[in-house]
């Protein structure tokens, strides 16, 4: 039997929608992106639309040994999922997958759906459990840290300026 994702590992992802991918390029240099749209495909896969992904795409054309860290940021604390992906261009799984994302996000042109086949996963646990009492207490500390997080970076951009794309 194959591995399967505990209700904690899916609380988790669906928690975070965010968590970097890692994949390893033709020349066996480590490629690290960012994805936002981490979502459960079933008990033992994850998924995540490629929308800006040209670079994970084409490492995983050559080698399909891909890695996910997806950490909640309030509780500190995560998975590393690894196994092998696999890319859809089109068809019913890159129909569904596109249909659960874009349900509660913006509307973004999709290239493929990436899926990881979960083959292992490790817990991914702060140091800060080492000082504290429990996930309550960490919630609390990491709810006041970001607000003064949050803060400094707005006062950063009122003097910097703040970012703007153009379209």
């Amino acid at each position: 039997m194959g591995f399967t994702l505990t209700a904690d590992m899916k609380a988790v992802i669906q928690s975070a929608h965010l968590c970097f991918a890692a994949t390893v390029t033709p020349e066996g240099r480590p490629n690290l992106s960012p994805k936002g749209t981490v979502r459960v495909w079933d008990e033992s896969s994850i998924f995540f639309l490629d929308i800006a992904s040209p670079r994970t795409r084409a490492n995983l054309a050559v080698n399909p040994a891909m890695e996910l860290n997806v950490v909640e940021q309030l509780s500190r604390r995560g998975y590393r999922f690894s196994g092998r992906a696999s890319v859809h261009f089109e068809g019913a799984v890159f129909d569904r997958a596109k249909a659960l994302v874009m349900a509660d996000e913006k509307s973004y042109a999709v290239t493929s759906v990436i899926v990881l086949d979960v083959e292992q996963a490790a817990p991914l646990l702060s140091p800060g459990y080492w000082k504290i009492g429990d996930e309550r207490e960490m919630r609390a500390l990491w709810r006041q840290r970001r607000a003064e997080l949050d803060r400094e970076f707005e006062a950063h951009l009122e003097k910097q300026g703040f970012l703007k794309v153009e379209g």
